[in-house]
């Protein structure tokens, strides 16, 4: 069984939480997550550490509760929205004698995953949504071109009908790989655009 550590369900333990203030203890249930995950480096004897990659409400956890919760592993669910936490935690990994892996969520279409953003019971602002669908592309595509040897396992997700739907996506070269992430880079102001575009008021 996977040991899963959230910095959302950490949230749930912090007195002054509140689902419509998920946001306000959002760098507190971080650090509590981190400091979960260092402790777990040097305790777990599995080999393989798994670290989730995604913009918010991408499908993420439904992923790993649905296609890692049986793994003997430790599992990061986070966004990896940043190159400079990203190079820390590989390092932490590495140190530990660990392989990391990672496991990234790509929605084809961000307007359902914005939809569910907006509606799901832990509120953050928009801003969230369209910082962490960027930045964590570009932190994978800086994985893919400073550690060669990292597993990047590459899902497409589909909302369909509120039901999540899951398709990998296999490369033959790393070449291929490369090419395909340059393909799905969005600036902020790209996925803003695309939202409004579709009726949303950002």
């Amino acid at each position: 069984m996977a040991v899963i550590i959230s910095a959302d369900e950490l949230k749930k333990t912090i007195p002054q939480y509140s689902p419509g203030l998920s946001e306000t203890v959002h760098l507190e249930s971080t650090k509590r997550a981190d400091k979960e995950f260092y402790s777990a480096l040097k305790l777990n004897v599995c080999k393989d550490v798994i670290l989730m990659n995604g913009g918010a409400a991408a499908g993420k956890t439904e992923f790993l509760l649905t296609h890692l919760n049986n793994l003997d592993t430790i599992i990061l669910d986070t966004t990896l929205s940043t190159i400079v936490g990203a190079k820390i935690t590989i390092r932490k990994i590495l140190k530990a004698n660990k392989r990391p892996v990672i496991y990234a969520i790509i929605p084809v279409d961000l307007e359902p995953a914005y939809n569910a953003f907006l509606h799901r019971e832990r509120k953050f602002s928009s801003s969230n949504f369209f910082r962490t669908h960027s930045a964590s592309r570009h932190t994978l595509l800086w994985i893919a071109n400073n550690y060669e040897n990292i597993a990047l396992n590459i899902y497409e997700s589909t909302n369909i009908a509120t039901k999540m739907k899951f398709e990998r996506v296999d490369f033959v070269t790393h070449n291929e790989l490369l090419e395909y992430l340059k393909s799905i880079q969005r600036s902020e102001t790209d996925i803003i655009m695309y939202i409004a575009s579709k009726g949303y008021s950002t």
